[in-house]
C-alpha cells in the first residue's frame, strides 16, 4: 500500500517514530491499528445533521400524545397489588 503524505505530516511521522524508537513502518502500523481498535470500541455517531436531528426527535415525540389530565405517577400507584 501507498499513502501520500503532505512534508509537514512525514515530518511529523518520522520525528515521532524516532522519539519512540521504532523505525517509520512499525510507527505507522501501530498508529493505524490503534485509530482502527479505537473506532471499532467507540459507538458510531449518527449521520444526521443537526437539524435532521431535531425533525426526527419532533416526528418520535409527536407519536405520543399530549396528557392534559392529572396522572398518578407515585410509587405507590405503580407498585399497588405488588406485594410491596
Amino acid at each position: 500500500m501507498t499513502v501520500e503524505l503532505s512534508a509537514e505530516i512525514e515530518a511529523k511521522i518520522r520525528e515521532r517514530a524516532a522519539a519512540s524508537g521504532q523505525d517509520v513502518e512499525a510507527f505507522v502500523q501501530q498508529a493505524v491499528a490503534e485509530k482502527l481498535a479505537d473506532a471499532d470500541s467507540q459507538p458510531s455517531r449518527p449521520s444526521l445533521n443537526h437539524q435532521e436531528w431535531q425533525e426526527k426527535l419532533r416526528a418520535f415525540i409527536d407519536l405520543h400524545p399530549v396528557v392534559t389530565h392529572f396522572v398518578d405517577d407515585s410509587r405507590e400507584s405503580i407498585y399497588a397489588g405488588r406485594g410491596e
